[in-house]
């Protein structure tokens, strides 16, 4: 399991029952595909964070 997985999960279990900061989260993450995309990541692990 790598490094974003592990982050991932703990972030998960950390935040389940705090939905503003679930909220804050999925913005961070979306900010996160948007830049990867902007320096031309891996297009197949975009696809799977639409």
């Amino acid at each position: 399991m790598g490094m974003k997985e592990k982050v991932t999960n703990k972030l998960l279990q950390a935040t389940s029952d705090k939905t503003d900061l679930n909220k804050k989260l999925l913005t961070f993450n979306k900010s996160f595909v948007e830049v990867n995309k902007t320096l031309g990541g891996n297009s197949g692990k975009n696809k799977k964070n639409k």
